[in-house]
């Protein structure tokens, strides 16, 4: 909107460092503070000002020596208290530190351990508090932290994993701690209060059966208001708020709506008010807009208004504080859109009167969809053979020692510009997509880079999923060069343990593929190339293949949700088939003579991934990240479009992904084994990017031997699956050498 644009600052300069995770508040006298996190040369702080006229005033760093992450902010008896996670020699701290009267106070360490997430301030009305997630393999607790003279720790869920805390109190002595928590099967929004002392059971809030998460707090007279968003199949998501109080000792709840309910990617929301009984709910719509919905004194909702510029670049993360004046103060994160953008990211502020928000009201932006995230009509299975299909088709062909594993590598969450937030995506991959191995693999420059903070962040948690049992997690990212400067196309760094760096396109040790196989090379990684021949139009997400490294580019993505990538012609009805580039294909690729494997990823946006798009099938003597790792290295491993279609492709005791040689005069004897879902329309064998045997399908399972005596100096054979269903699967070329 032209109005808001004219009237925001940009209070941090993006050419200057990246800014992130801004939050906003206002005291009793009117005075509005503002945090943000601020990095540059991997070093990560919180930055605290006030905010006078617009513009922030004595600004100054409030964090230790660690890398300073997610601050949160609130004003008590006008002391203002900053709570933030710390990350310093392996350890994450959860800090504190106030403000009143132009002085600060030490930083308070309230509490240190593996991982501690989603700091959130406010009070009690005796005392400030801050609550957190304390996490650790296999579990996430809620904290309650009372900062008096001394600072006590109160755990207060009953449910073994619960995130994204919040809390408030409704001035007559009842507190209130809401918060997310995974049930096994989905995520609800809880509320507990303490009613004489004691915490009440957990009430849930949803009214729904899918993934309800990030509730926010803000106390309305004597009630508490709560809003969170959902997300759902098909990229659903859904934006809500509730009332809760206390009446005769017991929690009850009125006023449920549902703002707004929609498909996209990426949510974020923040909720406030003010002693007058006014109510402002913030959220973004997709990445590139925020929205505010005012609540009056009636208890009726306003229309929609965009506060953000809606010029297609990012707008995300939004905080909002309103005042005595029912003047709204709103602080956000802008970053650059698709393309060659600079990827540094600057806190945005503004702020505008209740009152003229009606002249603003947008009766359409809601109703936009973008087709890009809209998800695949296809239906979308899981179907797989049984554990006992599965062990007898190994042992027959001579896997007896190994167990085949299904995953899916190639996902985001909202830690950079997709739907679900990190555990979540974790939780789907274990449970709705029922996969033995993932990665999460977020961007490391869209829409803004990825801070170091962040990467331990993904570290830690990569570490919790990957303590689960039967479930293995490779740490990862994606290295995006299109988004900055280059188009040498996508590609996405795995490491097979905990260890590994975050080499980001926008950084020396990583503006181009060179450097970067370089330094992943240094830390024990791999890079795989996806979507290799992808054309988005604005910019080109193709592979550049005059950049290889046999060493540590050791497997193509063949298939994903954007498009089949075996070969430029095909199509798919499992993608989305967006353009592609000729001449940048896996046999393109293969006809340079590069010894590249397959595997095939979703690339979802929108937490379907194992689901929507393709899967890699891995060979493993057991399960881990280590042994997925090494699989991919070997090229042991295939890709499907989804289904669970067991195939093998040998030459003798070789299997898929080896370089052999054979002497020359000896037909190449190559052995194959298809055990599908589904009926099997054809088997190709491809020899040198040519089908060398398309053999008919029969059923769901088809062995067969085929001899191939016109040999050259090196030959390639990979085998290519259709079922009736138009599922496909495709392995690992082997590579025959004349001796």
């Amino acid at each position: 909107m032209e109005h808001f644009k004219s009237t925001s600052v940009e209070i941090t300069d993006i050419w200057q460092s990246s800014c992130q995770y801004p939050d906003v508040t206002v005291n009793s006298k009117n005075e509005v503070f503002a945090v943000w996190e601020k990095y540059l040369d991997h070093t990560e702080v919180i930055r605290f000002a006030q905010m006078i006229d617009h513009h922030p005033h004595n600004e100054v760093q409030i964090s230790g020596s660690g890398l300073a992450l997610r601050p949160s902010l609130h004003t008590f008896n006008d002391r203002v208290i900053t709570a933030w996670s710390e990350f310093e020699n392996g350890v994450w701290k959860l800090c504190v530190r106030e403000y009143q009267d132009g002085v600060f106070g030490a930083i308070q360490v309230i509490d240190e351990g593996e991982a501690l997430f989603y700091p959130s301030v406010k009070d009690d009305g005796t005392h400030p508090v801050v609550v957190y997630n304390r996490q650790g393999v296999g579990f996430s607790d809620t904290i309650v932290a009372t900062l008096g003279e001394t600072v006590t720790l109160e755990k207060v869920n009953t449910a073994v994993k619960t995130y994204r805390p919040c809390f408030d109190h409704d001035g007559k002595g009842h507190c209130f701690v809401a918060y997310d928590l995974y049930n096994g099967v989905n995520y609800d929004v809880v509320v507990r209060a303490k009613i004489d002392g004691q915490w009440s059971e957990e009430v849930k809030l949803n009214q729904t059966a899918i993934y309800s998460t990030h509730p926010v707090m803000t106390r309305v007279g004597q009630k508490v208001t709560i809003a969170w968003y959902e997300n759902g199949k098909h990229c659903y998501f859904s934006n809500n708020v509730i009332d809760v109080e206390v009446k005769d000792g017991q929690i009850v709840t009125s006023h449920y709506a549902v703002l707004t309910e929609n498909r996209n990617w990426y949510n974020n929301i923040d909720i406030t008010a003010n002693t007058q009984g006014y109510t402002v709910v913030t959220y973004t719509w997709g990445k590139y807009n925020a929205i505010v919905r005012v609540r009056d004194l009636e208890g009726v909702w306003s229309e929609p208004v965009v506060i953000t510029y809606n010029d297609s670049q990012c707008a995300v993360r939004p905080h909002i504080a309103l005042d005595e004046s029912n003047v709204l103060h709103y602080i956000w994160q802008f970053g650059n859109k698709n393309g060659h953008m600079h990827r540094y990211a600057s806190i945005v502020y503004n702020e505008v009167a209740l009152d003229i928000l009606p002249q603003f009201y947008d009766l359409e932006i809601e109703k936009k969809i973008d087709q890009f995230v809209q998800p695949i009509p296809a239906e979308k299975a899981l179907d797989s053979r049984s554990e006992e299909e599965v062990a007898a088709w190994l042992k027959k062909n001579g896997y007896e020692n190994l167990t085949l594993t299904f995953g899916d590598i190639h996902g985001q969450s909202n830690l950079s510009d997709a739907l679900g937030e990190i555990d979540q995506y974790y939780h789907y991959a274990i449970k709705d997509a029922n996969m033995d191995f993932c990665a999460l693999t977020d961007h490391d420059d869209y829409p803004d880079i990825a801070t170091d903070s962040e990467w331990e962040w993904n570290r830690t948690t990569r570490n919790l999923f990957n303590g689960e049992k039967n479930f293995a997690v490779l740490l990862a990212y994606e290295w995006t060069s299109n988004e900055y400067k280059h188009d040498f196309g996508h590609k996405n760094v795995y490491y097979p343990s905990s260890t590994g760096g975050l080499y980001r396109s926008t950084d020396p040790e990583g503006n181009n593929p060179t450097v970067l196989f370089e330094s992943i090379k240094k830390d024990g990684g791999q890079c795989i190339p996806h979507h290799p021949a992808a054309n988005w139009g604005l910019v080109s997400a193709a592979t550049d293949w005059d950049y290889h490294d046999p060493e540590v580019q050791r497997v193509v993505e063949i298939f994903s949700r954007h498009a089949d990538y075996e070969k430029f012609e095909n199509q798919s009805k499992y993608t989305k088939n967006i353009m592609k580039f000729e001449r940048h294909c896996a046999q393109d690729a293969l006809a340079r003579g590069y010894h590249l494997g397959f595997i095939a990823g979703s690339d979802s946006h929108q937490m379907e991934h194992g689901i929507e798009g393709g899967i890699l099938g891995a060979f493993v003597p057991t399960l881990t990240s280590e042994n997925v790792w090494n699989a991919i290295y070997n090229r042991f491993t295939y890709g499907t479009s989804g289904a669970r279609i067991l195939a093998s492709l040998k030459i003798g005791s070789h299997h898929m992904g080896e370089e052999i040689m054979i002497p020359a005069g000896e037909a190449v004897k190559l052995d194959v084994s298809v055990l599908a879902v589904n009926e099997i329309r054809t088997v190709q064998i491809i020899k040198n990017n040519e089908v060398l045997v398309e053999m008919e399908g029969c059923g769901c399972a088809m062995d067969f031997t085929v001899e191939d005596s016109e040999r050259g100096e090196e030959d390639f054979y990979y085998l290519r699956v259709e079922q009736i269903d138009d599922h496909c699967a495709w392995c690992s070329p082997i590579w025959v050498t004349r001796g």
